[in-house]
């Protein structure tokens, strides 16, 4: 557990929303992932989906991807509101403590909509820090959740 620091006295309203309406998804908040994000808002529908680039890895139950790279991998869109943007905040460790672990970047990218279309959108990503996949092995997969779960590996219950 890690030591309070005054990031973590913080109240609410010190938290700051990213400006995006739209967030993409890659582990464990994915449909069928063992923290996906309709348990944190139910009946949210996804927007599309969208190919993310960069480096993923193997984090244990959870994966961390890195935009270094040339990998392609698949991430889920979903609407993003303020309130839902603070609970995956907390989920990924940066608010209302930060653990070191992700950051938050926004990408702007094409999006395949639902509807059949393809629309650009920028979109909320938690991007893994260095130090956190640096004694990480790489996943050589552009779908996480079908990798981990055709490894047969128990998940956890919170993460990426």
């Amino acid at each position: 557990m890690s030591t309070p620091t005054a990031l973590s006295l913080q109240k609410k309203s010190d938290w700051q929303p990213c400006g995006v309406d739209h967030v993409a998804v890659y582990g464990t908040l994915r449909a069928g992932g063992v923290n996906e994000i309709a348990r944190l808002r139910p009946g949210i529908i996804s927007t599309g989906r969208t190919t993310l680039t960069g480096t993923l890895h193997d984090l244990g139950w959870y994966p961390g991807l890195i935009f270094q790279g040339t990998q392609q991998v698949l991430a889920e869109v979903y609407p993003l509101d303020h309130a839902l943007e603070q609970v995956l905040d907390g989920y990924e460790g940066i608010w209302p403590q930060n653990t070191g672990e992700y950051t938050k970047r926004i990408v702007t990218l094409p999006v395949a909509l639902t509807s059949g279309s393809t629309q650009m959108m920028a979109l909320l990503v938690y991007e893994a820090l260095p130090a956190t996949v640096q004694q990480a092995p790489m996943i050589a997969a552009s779908d996480w959740l079908a990798w981990h779960q055709g490894r047969g590996v128990p998940s956890g219950s919170t993460a990426a």
